[in-house]
């Protein structure tokens, strides 16, 4: 029976504490580097530290040279997926398995299509046998919020390609105890011309202090992106944006 590889536990920087098998987040743009080997994965600068983080096993220990079967998910379908020397897997999918082909590293690329470029999300599973001995998820969603105080001029704070997903929820919670802010939500095919959603076309919906908005939405336009203002000149308002972004038409294999 194989050996099953995913992420170790490792203490954060920060204080952080992440158990095995936990899925990596925070993750800039750049590139991830999977030394199963070694058993190392190596982030991208300028995502939380350490950058280099163990797996919860190698393949030096099991007196191994390879892997023969993965599943990855990645929160950005725009991903590019380097098996070995010889598979590139850039199919516009979230999540992907490969079974029976044999590989000892793996590298994703991962573009710079998120605002915050830090909300990157990453979870892989490998194994030794041909054939991945884990149920890998049809269904996933990323998820996450962005803090931040709106000034005199329009700023977009959260903007995320949404290929492959197909449900999105995005929640403005103004937490200033006096101002109000002015929020619009935007669509993109191309991620250059954007155009306001239905019911922020004519003006941006205001925010009062204490209160929300709250958008959904099951139109699978390619990228989203929030931007606020103060409704006031002069009198910023402090807001968190939570985001949650939902797959549920599944994986393939190859």
């Amino acid at each position: 029976m194989g050996s099953l590889f995913t992420t170790g536990a490792v203490t954060l920087t920060s204080g952080t504490e992440v158990e095995a098998g936990e899925e990596i987040t925070g993750i800039v743009s750049g590139s991830v580097f999977l030394d199963f080997v070694a058993g190392t994965i190596t982030l991208p600068e300028g995502s939380p530290t350490p950058l280099v983080r163990p797996m919860n096993k190698n393949l030096n220990d099991l007196g191994l040279n390879q892997c023969n079967s993965i599943g990855i998910w990645n929160s950005d379908a725009d991903s590019t997926i380097f098996l070995g020397s010889a598979i590139t897997l850039a199919d516009h999918q979230l999540a992907h398995v490969v079974n029976n082909y044999g590989f000892s590293n793996v590298r994703i690329e991962i573009p710079a299509n998120s605002t915050p470029d830090d909300t990157n999300q990453l979870f892989f599973m490998s194994s030794n046998d041909g054939w991945l001995g884990y149920g890998f998820p049809k269904i996933s969603h990323q998820r996450g919020s962005v803090s931040g105080t709106s000034t005199d001029a329009s700023v977009v704070y959260l903007s995320k390609h949404v290929g492959a997903y197909n449900q999105f929820m995005i929640t403005t919670d103004n937490t200033d105890g006096a101002d109000s802010l002015d929020v619009r939500i935007q669509y993109s095919e191309d991620g250059t011309n954007w155009f306001n959603d239905q019911g922020y076309s004519s003006s941006a919906v205001t925010v009062t202090a204490g209160n929300t908005d709250t958008w959904a939405s099951s139109v699978a336009h390619h990228f989203y992106r929030v931007s606020i203002v103060s409704t006031s000149a002069g009198n910023p308002a402090t807001f968190v944006l939570y985001y949650n972004f939902v797959n549920d038409k599944g994986s393939s294999s190859f």
